[in-house]
């Protein structure tokens, strides 16, 4: 018979529970949990989660910390939460709130464990052969009973975060090469790409950072009007929260900070669950960022390239769908 389907906007569908923590382990929201045993299961009403570890095989894949846990002491931030020194100091505390199936925004990945590939849309993610609590890429063919399924990526089919490649981290760079006749007066810019906003969907944004025009001293040389120019960069919180400024005879090397804020990105329909996601853009995720120079006066500015390069590896957040069964072997997908 007809029904009715109701509103249009629907929830996903998406299953959580509660474990219990093992001592002296820190736990975060988007990390990797494995069931385990502890003192003999004195406690009957559930086993306890850990870390997986990064061996060959890690089974009992049983979630991912939820985005929504308040940690053992209902407190945000921060968003670490260390457990009690033993297990019997446990009990009282709170259950870890995990997601055992469905949607989770961002999941901990470091696509430089063996066996890792490169990572797209709906391929499956393992525990991370390199970083315990982390994911990794697997082949779409790959067999879940080798070791426990935490689920499936959730990426854009093109653009930033559309692939991530199997390998060891590097973060990407790019350099503005100053030369000619500094002057006082004269001003150094630079314009990367910036975190996609709301109200501009599907629009890439860029940001421009551009000195105070430069003293005497300043202009002395380009070396010094390079150390002026990092010098700048480096005190912006817009810029320093995603990169890092050196310089060496009149060349300004920009590089990707290793810690930096998850990147906001947004492409309307271009995402299998939600139209906007975060990303970090370590490793190679920040190739994708456009790299522009500029200079006034005598000072001329030139860019290594129109995008940041050398970025491999991926070491950050995704998207994911959850599917884990919580035993030896994980879940099909």
């Amino acid at each position: 018979m007809p029904g009715d389907y109701g509103n249009q906007y629907r929830s996903y569908q998406r299953a959580e529970r509660g474990y219990r923590a093992v001592a002296a382990v820190t736990y975060t929201p988007g990390s990797v949990l494995q069931l385990v045993s502890a003192d003999l299961q004195v406690f009957p009403d559930a086993k306890s989660v850990a870390l997986p570890g990064t061996g060959a095989n890690p089974q009992k894949v049983a979630g991912v910390v939820s985005e929504l846990w308040n940690g053992f002491n209902g407190n945000i931030p921060p968003t670490t939460y260390a457990s009690a020194a033993s297990f019997a100091g446990v009990f009282d505390l709170p259950y870890i709130r995990a997601v055992t199936e469905g949607f989770h925004p961002a999941v901990f990945l470091d696509q430089s464990g063996t066996g890792a590939v490169t990572l797209t849309d709906g391929l499956p993610l393992i525990p991370s052969r390199a970083t315990a609590g982390y994911a990794q890429g697997a082949a779409a063919t790959y067999a879940g009973g080798a070791s426990g399924v935490v689920g499936s990526a959730l990426l854009p089919a093109s653009g930033i975060g559309s692939s991530l490649t199997a390998a060891a981290l590097a973060q990407a760079s790019q350099a503005d090469t100053l030369t000619g006749t500094p002057a006082a007066g004269d001003t150094l810019s630079v314009t990367i790409s910036a975190p996609y906003i709301r109200t501009a969907p599907g629009v890439a944004q860029t940001i421009t950072w551009t000195t105070p025009p430069l003293t005497t001293a300043q202009a002395a040389t380009v070396t010094t009007a390079a150390l002026a120019l990092l010098t700048y960069l480096n005190a912006q919180a817009s810029f320093n929260q995603y990169f890092v400024a050196t310089q060496a005879a009149g060349v300004v090397t920009i590089t990707v900070n290793a810690l930096s804020n998850p990147f906001a990105v947004n492409f309307g329909t271009g995402t299998t669950v939600a139209s906007e996601f975060t990303i970090g853009i370590s490793g190679m995720v920040a190739n994708s960022l456009t790299f522009a120079v500029a200079s006034t006066g005598g000072t001329v500015s030139t860019a290594g390239a129109a995008n940041l390069a050398g970025g491999t590896g991926y070491k950050g957040t995704v998207p994911a769908i959850i599917a884990t069964a919580g035993t030896a072997g994980g879940a099909p997908l």
